[in-house]
């Protein structure tokens, strides 16, 4: 009976040692899929888009970034068009990347294997970077973080950079260069977060600096990066400074791009009208739909003397084209804009004027018809 326990005993012992030992090998590499294609650019073989995946009982993690085909070593750039069997790796500081599998029309999959370089993870020990997880070391490969650029960094003013912010920096390619660039523009120190944001949205050193000499003044980070978002570019500034003046500040440049009130839309608005709107009657046009069409429409249904205000009033408050035409051919013409507004409003139109001649209204005037619409006129009890 003892015996028995002491086998069991021995026996489980040497299945956690055996269990032990395979989680020791797994902490020394990683081994899971892959899939690639060649984003091709003619004969040219172009990028190579590569994407990993790692799995296991706790995480599930996904690695995809493009390359060029030369920063592999032993990737045929024939596959590109050619079928077959591939193997090949990535070497990078923080380790080896290998590759088997096969390719079909220019789409390869297979699995792959990383075993993490023991030099880089003590470099990175010494500069401050204990306990790196094998995903952390792969996503450090897939990058290209090395410890060059974790001092570059350092030498820039920034330290103490955390693993995820290393990646995102490598992602979007915000290098010391451009940090030292970009950084000499501002009137600040960018942030972390400001340099990755800078790189998404394209706010480059050449940007910043003509920016500014347009306007005349530097701004801050969100500023630069608004103005990439929404479109504001140095061409746009000088059309609009051309058409509008040179005063339109930064957030009226901003709002004109949200609304769409670009060069062909002030140019043509302009001859319609005759003389420089200024940015917010340019920007209640485009929000409310007042078109150099529809401007054009009203001067010759309605006067041509209308302002900006009743032109926006019209389409707020729906006094179209249609609208106008119906009521002159009801007899109704130079009906001022405040009145067509208030017709609008009240709900007076051309079944509302044949509705009161067939009770025997006739030849009533404008202000009458409204009067008569505000009191409920005729009374549906007495119809």
């Amino acid at each position: 009976m003892v015996h028995g326990k002491v086998t069991a005993l021995l026996t489980g012992a040497i299945l956690i040692a055996a269990a032990l030992t395979v989680h020791a090998r797994s902490q020394d590499s990683l081994a899971d899929e892959w899939q690639a294609h060649f984003e091709s650019q003619g004969a040219d073989p172009g990028t190579f888009y590569l994407e990993m995946r790692t799995s296991g009982w706790k995480h599930n993690h996904n690695w995809g970034n493009s390359h060029k085909p030369g920063e592999f070593y032993g990737l045929d750039p024939k596959l590109a068009t050619n079928d077959g069997a591939a193997r090949f790796e990535l070497r990078r500081e923080a380790g080896t990347l290998a590759f088997e599998g096969n390719f079909r029309a220019g789409r390869g999959s297979g699995a792959f294997r990383f075993d993490p370089s023991p030099e880089f993870v003590q470099s990175m020990k010494v500069l401050g970077y204990s306990n790196l997880s094998n995903d952390q070391l792969l996503a450090f490969a897939s990058q290209d973080v090395t410890t060059q650029f974790v001092k570059d960094l350092s030498d820039v003013g920034y330290h103490n950079v955390s693993v995820d912010q290393l990646l995102a920096l490598r992602i979007h390619g915000a290098t010391p260069n451009f940090i030292r660039a970009i950084a000499a523009q501002l009137s600040a120190k960018p942030s972390l977060d400001d340099l990755v944001a800078m790189r998404i949205h394209g706010v480059s050193p050449e940007f910043v600096s003509e920016m500014k000499s347009l306007l005349g003044k530097n701004f801050d980070v969100d500023q630069y990066v608004a103005f990439r978002i929404h479109g504001v570019s140095p061409e746009f500034v000088r059309e609009v400074r051309e058409r509008v003046g040179k005063d339109v500040t930064a957030d009226e440049l901003v709002a004109m791009r949200i609304h769409g009130a670009d060069a062909e839309f002030v140019k043509g608005i302009d001859a319609q009208i005759g003389r420089n709107l200024n940015v917010d009657e340019l920007v209640a046009f485009r929000i409310h739909g007042v078109s150099p069409e529809f401007v054009g429409q009203m001067h010759q249904l309605v006067a041509k003397d209308l302002s900006a205000d009743d032109l926006v009033a019209f389409r707020i408050h729906g006094v179209s084209p249609e609208f106008v035409k119906e009521m002159k051919d009801e007899g109704y013409n130079g009906i001022s804009a405040e009145q067509l507004v208030a017709m609008r409003i009240h709900g007076v139109n051309a079944a509302y004027v044949k509705e009161l001649r067939g009770h025997g209204y006739n030849h009533l005037s404008v202000d009458d018809l409204i009067e008569m619409r505000i009191h409920g006129y005729p009374h549906r009890a007495s119809m």
